[in-house]
């Protein structure tokens, strides 16, 4: 047997990662450790057993030992297979392409370590080639869950908070679905179809049917994205490349739609066949007159709904069910009254000039809305081409355009004219002012009504009197210098110059060092209410010097897609699943040790024990409030 050693190229045909089935444990816990290997085509690693033949096969794994685990019996392959070696001549035992070898330990103190070394060998029957390897380990796992009682609280009172804001967004996106041009000329026609009918008490039924009938039929959407997206897909929704691409090209195409460049419509056959069965009359027919308005009105209530149902795909599984259900209230309240009181129609404005001009406003608006689902990739993933600067210059440019159209400066096709004399002139000059709020962003202004759907502030601004960026706040360089060369900092940034980590480990030890209470920061690139928190809240003085100079911050991104290397993975104790991203396992952190997967979400931490001093809050944007929850978990700290 010949036995190869290549001066010319060193052979490692195995990649090793090692995973842990918990990652949040007790004390007196057993625990499995995990040695995952990818084995190269061609090549085939051997296992245990093989000592008949050839002690030197199996292989050996070495534990470092240490106070803080035990080991539970011995090493023990998964599943290996069994073939004649015409190396060996004889019957081995050996895995191909993967193999899986597990260890059992007993957990002897809240924060184990568990390292060591192994040798194997690898022999490939085709090159005839065998190959002793040796490899370094280590396992690493956090401490035990917080008490559900209190998280269940936050979360629900998280929960709610988000959940009215959210049905009050979707009863005012049905109320002004009804301006659209697609749907306000129905009006009349819907009316039309009720007041020829003799019967007073059979009009009221059918009118009021017709109301039930267009709720039952957008809530239908609700409840089918509902079924089809769970919690943890929800969440994905909200932040993967492909979904938040898509629903940007959509609403682009949407705006450009709704300038009246190209028309978005429903086949005109399917819209003819429900038109026919809404004359057959009866409850029937009232049904299918409901359901053409719908098809009608998509064009121009797709980018609301889209809306609805992006805003929905964070939080609570029913909350696609209550958007709709309110959005379509609101839509179809005016059109049952109508119904049934037909004379009031004679109140309502006609369409017109002012339809279009409403329309032409409407597609900037989506337009610029679709730059979130951009920045949200670009942000996620590190991109870094859409910053707050350019954010904020696109903007501008929309909403500049806009205004001169508004003033008669620009024309759109198919007679979409601006020029309506002075009411459009008053609306043209409100985008004005909003063009100048929105352009004064560049230049510092924090931007506190926009900032939910904006990137973070840079920690610099452009100054018009020196034609330079300067910065924000004056730093402590010492602290900065940890902060800047700490984990994930060349990725990953704070606004308003907060100075914190992105590691929990990183920021828990320098929390022991310092002798200051660990505050975590659970949020997201995607997460609009975040955004709010940190404009309207942490970007206040007194504020930011508490969390720079009284704790220290760690903020963690639940949905970032920056991909850990292999030996950082590990198997969640909550869902089973491999999490190898940096956004994967700080979800999973939140989950398994605060049952708690809502976005903004706050823990003040004693470092020494990892136990919550206070409860958590959430999206609080009450100043005295946030300030007194920063306050008293500082008192409660140095108290004990």
């Amino acid at each position: 047997v010949l036995f190869v050693n290549t001066f010319s190229q060193i052979l490692t045909p195995i990649e090793w990662s090692y995973v842990v089935d918990k990652k949040q444990l007790n004390v007196g816990d057993s625990i499995t450790l995990t040695f995952i290997a990818e084995i190269e085509d061609l090549w085939y690693l051997y296992s245990f057993g093989n000592n008949d033949i050839n002690s030197e096969l199996s292989p050996t794994f070495i534990f470092n030992k240490n106070d803080t685990y035990g080991l539970i019996d011995g090493v023990i392959p998964i599943n290996p297979k069994t073939k004649y070696d015409s190396i060996w001549e004889g019957n081995v035992k050996y895995f191909d392409r993967e193999a899986k070898f597990i260890q059992k330990i007993s957990v002897l103190s809240k924060t184990p370590y568990v390292s060591g070394s192994m040798s194997y060998k690898v022999c490939s029957d085709i090159e005839k080639k065998c190959i002793t390897l040796e490899k370094e380990f280590n396992f690493y796992a956090k401490g035990p869950v917080e008490s559900e009682v209190v998280l269940n609280t936050i979360k629900q009172n998280n929960d709610l908070s988000s959940l009215f804001s959210f049905l009050f967004f979707s009863f005012l996106a049905g109320l002004l679905a009804i301006l659209t041009p697609c749907v306000f000329p129905m009006i009349p026609i819907t009316v039309s179809y009720f007041a020829n009918k003799n019967n007073q008490i059979k009009t009221f039924s059918e009118a009021l049917f017709y109301g039930v009938s267009i709720v039952l039929i957008f809530t239908f959407l609700g409840v089918i994205l509902s079924v089809l997206v769970g919690p943890q897909t929800a969440n994905e929704l909200a932040t993967a490349w492909i979904p938040n691409i898509l629903f940007f090209v959509l609403f682009v195409l949407f705006g450009i739609s709704l300038m009246g460049f190209f028309e978005l419509t429903i086949p005109s056959s399917l819209i003819t066949s429900m038109d026919k069965k809404s004359e057959q009359g009866g409850y029937l027919g009232v049904f299918f007159m409901a359901f053409t308005l719908v098809l009608v009105s998509f064009s121009c209530t797709g980018p609301l709904i889209g809306s609805i149902l992006v805003q929905s795909a964070s939080g609570l599984q029913i909350k696609p069910i209550l958007g709709m259900l309110f959005f379509s209230i609101a839509f179809a309240f005016p059109f049952t009254l109508l119904a049934i009181f037909p004379k009031a129609l004679e109140s309502l404005p006609k369409s017109g000039k002012w339809m279009i001009t409403l329309r032409v406003i409407l597609g900037f608006v989506v337009i610029a809305f679709s730059l979130k689902f951009l920045s949200v990739v670009d942000k996620a993933y590190h991109f870094d081409l859409l910053n707050r600067d350019i954010f904020l210059f696109i903007w501008t440019t929309l909403f500049l355009i806009l205004t001169f159209y508004l003033f008669g400066f620009i024309k759109f096709p198919e007679g979409y004219v601006g020029n309506l004399g002075i009411k459009t002139r008053i609306v043209g000059l409100t985008f004005g002012l909003i063009t100048i709020y929105i352009f004064s962003g560049i230049f510092g202004n924090k931007l506190p009504l926009l900032a939910a759907y904006l990137p973070q502030q840079q920690s610099t601004y452009f100054d018009l009197l020196s034609f330079k960026r300067k910065p924000f706040y004056d730093l402590d360089n010492q602290k900065n210098v940890i902060y800047k060369n700490s984990k994930y900092a060349d990725i990953l940034n704070l606004p308003h110059d907060l100075q914190g980590f992105f590691d929990y480990d990183e920021a828990l030890i320098y929390a022991k060092k310092v002798n200051k209470p660990l505050l975590l920061d659970f949020t997201g690139h995607g997460c609009v209410n975040c955004r709010d928190i940190e404009a309207r809240v942490w970007s206040e003085k007194i504020i930011r010097d508490i969390l720079n100079n009284k704790y220290v911050l760690a903020s963690l991104y639940i949905d970032d897609k920056t991909m850990l290397p292999k030996d950082e993975w590990y198997i969640s104790q909550y869902d089973g699943k491999i999490k190898k991203s940096i956004g994967k396992q700080n979800a999973d952190f939140q989950i398994t040790k605060f049952n708690n997967n809502a976005q903004p979400f706050y823990v003040v931490l004693n470092p020494y024990s990892e136990k919550m001093i206070i409860d958590p809050i959430g999206y609080e944007l009450n100043l005295q409030k946030h300030l007194g929850f920063l306050e008293q978990g500082l008192k409660r700290f140095y108290d004990n």
